[in-house]
């Protein structure tokens, strides 16, 4: 033992000392390395001519060119940034980041040494994020990944120039798997201590290595929008009374915002994104585009991304850019040829927000040519106080030209109003509805009969459960998808964010604007969004409205009506907006003879098949140009109320699961303490029956483990949505493992003590014959089994037939495998009866206890269908995926445990053989067994 560590000891030592050796080499070629790299691309050889390198003095300065964190925007670089080598990579979403560590004096005056980080990024894994000065950041959403590629650069940077020369290194693996040491020199200008809308930061990263090695990359320009000593010049002073040029507009009509919510603290969401309303006279793209006939369409949505906000938080700069698509966020590639960038101010006198655009001119061939020009274009945007059904959105403005019809880059006036695919949304403290449409909804909703109908509770009006999703199907038989939102309640708009958003009144008491006689009468209304397949010729003409799913429409309805909650009836009149979502709106119009009734399912219904249904139908004649067939829906209900109960459920299935292992273990642990006390009775326990219920602890444990690795897509999200579930599971695992444990070695115990003697073969004889009984039984059952699940379950006859067989097999497999653990006796008494024993090898509390513990589960299947109805979402006890559930089952499993319970105690009592006839009971001799304590008597069994 002592030479084996002496061994050991030496080895350690040599390993550390190779390790060391290891670790001089690699760093001595790395220091050479970057020696080399230094001496062959030097600062005065490269960027001597720019900026002069100079000796730092080392003391750190407070003036920098940038702030900490500065982004910006790149092109060019495809051969070290491939889109196509990442799948996250979006073609054109090309920016970066520039991190400033250190800035020095140097011996030259306004000359400072600068180091710092240029990281360029993928735009799929944004977060737009706010420094304390409200400038704009971009982060990765994994910290792990700092970028597409990390440069670390240093050189020297002239205030008086405002240009900046560096010279960095970064390395990359190319698609071969080879790395690739990548050395460039990047020269940036209009670096300077101010700036205003006008100043744009440009310049070139070049690759320093030949175009024929595998480090060389081409040329890559960027360009940044300066945030330093930023000045506001265009909105100083002009906007002190109103937006000039704009939409007078009443006072009263647009809400204030309140002095803890500043104009920055509006724009904060990550993608303020408004859908553009083009004129009704636009006869040609020249006059009613903000880009002329450059982009050849109009662009759809318009998106205001904050840069910085002034230090009173009154004034900000935007990027204002233009797209076709639906989402946009962090998916929108930057586009200059589509963008704007514009500074504004709020009037507090009018409440409306002021912005002066201007235009970014040559950048579409390089970045580094980009300038800023033509700031003739205004922007005015406002917070409408009062919504109602014909105009739902909270936030309005519009955009124009300043310049005269005949000059060029001259448009029309377009107003745009916010997104429904802003999941942010904006809301003010005051703001509210008003109902106009509530005449027409008494006319056309017919009164149901209450005591009828009523079946039980239904969702409160002021609930998220009166939020939905559905599925949708028109008369054509198109189907589709959509979502039913509430707008407002009463008077007072449905607040999606309470702790974001004052809201004025929670509950208002008047709830309707004439008084009802039935108080269950609820005054509601609605914002319902449709999705269905388009037409072939509007598919021709729409051709950006392409999806994954082929050419879609969606079309928006806004609605407002009565909400009884005493039937759960939902009876509106709807106003549906003919402006096409898939085209540039030109117009805003709408259908407002639609009428929706909804039946929601009372909170305690079949959850299965408590479903939301509803109709939208067109009150029109048929022949009206207008009308459009019936649109039935349906939709899932996903009460709080449920999800609370179901919590409370899994709570009470997780400690029902902890309390059932832990009596597992106990039963177990009396057991192997019976047979450490008498060691004879040892062999007289099947060893099949203790194979089974090691199985039955260890299948859980492994399918658990999948469950971790790969989480159950049919979970709900409210239902994982914290970390205690799967704390909980841990528990589970672990209790479950310490019974498997116990039970192999109550399992090593029986094995051990049958292989110790020649003598006792014939024990093995009757586990044999036990098994070839317990064989053909299982096999016998499973068919039935399976049979009967496929029965249930008819496979296609397509190609999803193999896939459908599996998991039915798997299915099933699982399942039958839980009835088996429920008879796990029957093994031992067969085993009883073939060696027709008297001894007592089960204690009372193990077949009994064990009994009890496989039961349970069958008893609380019973409680739980009386009690959840229809529940259908994650168990932790219980399972139906892992045992025989239902009423017949749960009374047909116990009655059966509790019978082979029943035979094993009178099979110890008086013998294995007891319930079989006289004549084909064999006579017994006995034969004597050694035993391993002197003070037992011999062993007996028949032969």
């Amino acid at each position: 033992m002592f030479m084996d560590c002496s061994i050991f000891s030496t080895s350690l030592k040599l390993s550390f000392f190779h390790a060391s050796l290891l670790f001089f080499l690699s760093s001595s070629f790395y220091l050479n390395l970057i020696a080399a790299s230094a001496t062959e691309f030097s600062y005065g050889h490269l960027c001597g001519s720019v900026v002069p390198e100079s000796k730092p003095a080392y003391e750190e300065f407070n003036i920098s060119p940038f702030p900490e964190r500065q982004n910006g925007y790149y092109s060019g670089g495809d051969k070290v940034l491939n889109p196509s080598s990442h799948q996250s990579y979006l073609p054109g979403s090309k920016a970066l980041v520039f991190e400033t560590h250190y800035v020095y004096k140097t011996d030259v005056q306004d000359v400072f040494k600068v180091e710092g980080n240029l990281i360029f990024q993928s735009s799929h894994y944004y977060e737009q994020s706010f420094s304390s000065d409200f400038s704009l950041a971009l982060y990765t959403r994994d910290s792990g990944k700092r970028g597409v590629l990390d440069f670390d650069f240093r050189g020297f940077w002239s205030r008086t120039t405002g240009k900046l020369c560096m010279v960095g290194s970064s390395y990359m693996y190319n698609k071969g798997g080879k790395l690739l040491h990548l050395v460039a020199v990047l020269k940036l200008n209009n670096i300077k201590e101010s700036s205003t809308i006008n100043t744009l930061v440009t310049g070139t990263m070049d690759s320093l290595h030949p175009t024929d090695e595998p480090s060389y990359f081409e040329q890559i320009s960027l360009m940044m929008f300066p945030q330093g000593g930023y000045k506001y010049t265009k909105v100083s002073n002009q906007f002190s009374q109103g937006c000039p040029g704009g939409t007078d507009i009443p006072e009263k009509s647009s809400l204030s915002i309140s002095r803890s919510r500043t104009i920055c603290n509006m724009f904060l969401a990550r993608d303020n994104s408004f859908e553009l309303v083009y004129p009704t006279d636009c006869d040609s793209s020249q006059s009613c585009n903000p880009f002329g006939d450059g982009i050849g369409h109009f662009p759809k949505y318009m998106s205001l991304s904050v840069i910085q906000c002034s230090e009173d938080k009154l004034s900000l700069r935007f990027l204002i850019e233009f797209s076709d698509a639906k989402g946009m966020g962090f998916y929108r590639p930057f586009n200059s040829n589509k963008s704007l960038i514009g500074e504004g101010s709020f009037d507090v006198k009018k409440n409306q927000l002021c912005v002066v655009a201007c235009r970014i001119y040559d950048a579409s061939s390089s970045l580094e040519k980009s300038n800023v020009g033509d700031c003739t274009i205004r922007l005015s945007l406002r917070f409408p106080a009062i919504l109602s059904i014909r105009n739902t959105n909270t936030v309005e403005g519009e955009i124009w030209s300043e310049k005269q019809r005949n000059d060029y880059g001259f448009f029309d006036r377009i107003k745009f109003r916010n997104s429904d695919h802003n999941r942010r949304g904006i809301q003010l403290q005051g703001l509210k509805y008003e109902y106009t449409e509530m005449d027409k909804v008494k006319k056309s909703c017919p009164e149901k009969n209450h005591t009828s109908n009523s079946k039980g509770k239904y969702p409160d009006g002021y609930s998220k459960d009166m939020s939905f999703s559905v599925s949708i199907k028109d008369s054509k038989g198109q189907k589709g998808w959509g979502s039913a939102k509430s707008l407002a309640v009463g008077d007072q708009p449905f607040q999606k964010f309470p702790s974001l958003i004052p809201s004025s009144s929670s509950m208002p008491i008047n709830t309707g604007v004439e008084s009802n006689t039935n108080l269950s009468l609820l005054n509601i209304s609605y914002k319902i969004s449709i999705t269905l397949p388009s037409s072939e010729s509007k598919s021709r003409l729409y051709p950006f409205n392409q999806t994954l799913f082929g050419f879609q429409e969606t079309h928006r309805i806004s609605a407002e009506g009565f909400y009884d909650a005493e039937i759960g009836n939902l009876c509106m009149v709807g106003c549906r907006d003919l402006t096409s979502e898939n085209n540039a709106s030109l117009s805003q119009s709408m259908d407002c003879e639609i009428l929706v009734d909804i039946d929601f399912p009372a909170l305690n219904s079949d959850r299965k098949r408590g479903k939301i249904k509803g109709r939208i139908k067109s009150i029109r004649e048929k022949t009206d140009s207008l009308y459009f067939g019936p649109m039935d829906f349906t939709g899932e209900a996903y009460y709080l109320r449920w999800a609370t109960e179901s919590i409370w459920r899994m709570n009470f299935e997780v400690i029902m699961a902890v309390i059932s292992n832990t009596l597992a273990i106990l039963f177990v642990a009396l057991q192997i303490f019976r047979l450490r006390k008498h060691p004879s009775i040892r062999p007289f326990i099947s060893l099949l029956m203790l194979v089974i219920q090691a199985l039955g602890h260890l299948i859980p444990l492994v399918l658990n483990l999948e469950a971790l690795l790969i989480q159950d897509s049919q979970r709900k999200v409210w239902i994982r949505g914290g970390t205690w579930l799967e704390m909980n599971e841990v528990i589970i695992r672990v209790v479950t493992m310490v019974a498997f444990l116990l039970q192999i070695r109550l399992l090593v115990l029986s094995w051990t003590a049958r292989c110790s003697d020649e003598k006792k073969k014939a024990l093995w004889v009757a586990e044999k014959r036990g098994l070839y009984m317990c064989l053909p039984v299982y096999i016998a059952g499973g068919v039935i089994a399976f049979y009967m699940e496929s029965r249930k379950n008819p496979t296609s006859t397509g190609s999803n037939s193999w896939y459908s067989r599996t998991q039915i097999i798997l299915v099933g497999s699982r399942a039958y495998a839980g009835l088996i653990l429920d008879a796990f006796l029957f093994p031992q008494i067969l085993y009883n009866m073939f060696q027709n024993s008297t001894e007592q090898a089960l204690s009372r509390f193990f077949y009994i206890g064990i009994t009890i513990v496989r039961l349970l589960p069958h008893g609380y299947d019973l409680y739980r269908s009386q009690n959840y109805v229809g529940v259908d979402d994650s168990y932790m006890y219980a399972d139906p995926a892992s045992d025989y559930y239902s009423t017949a089952w749960d009374f047909i499993i116990p009655v059966l445990g509790l019978f082979f319970a029943a035979i094993i105690y009178f099979q110890q009592r008086f013998g294995g053989r007891f319930f079989l006839p006289k004549r084909f009971r064999e006579s017994v001799t006995y034969e004597e067994l050694p035993v391993a304590s002197e003070e037992e008597p011999p062993l007996k069994y028949s032969t």
